[in-house]
């Protein structure tokens, strides 16, 4: 089975990581965050990446890294919006 190629470009000390939901890697401090429906929100996990992955060798082992972090990311992301809902839904007494 094939997986589907994630996007996945730097800018600066940033990487950022996917579509929709996007994971935004700060590579020198890892404050990193989830953007999801145009909303930031931190992202308290570490995301590691050694340099000669983000000089593009490896590109095999650098795939599978932005497929399991993206994963992660998009499963956390997930369980932030059904989380949301059930608070908005009003069964939820905060």
């Amino acid at each position: 089975m094939e997986r589907k190629k994630i996007e996945m470009r730097r800018e600066g000390n940033r990487l950022i990581i996917g579509d929709s939901p996007q994971l935004i890697v700060n590579l020198d401090s890892q404050e990193n965050h989830h953007l999801v429906e145009g909303k930031q929100r931190p992202y308290y996990r570490e995301v590691a990446f050694s340099q000669d992955l983000l000089e593009g060798k490896r590109g095999n082992v650098l795939a599978a890294a932005v497929n399991y972090y993206y994963d992660q990311a998009c499963r956390i992301a997930q369980g932030m919006l059904a989380a949301e809902a059930y608070r908005k839904s009003g069964k939820m007494k905060v």
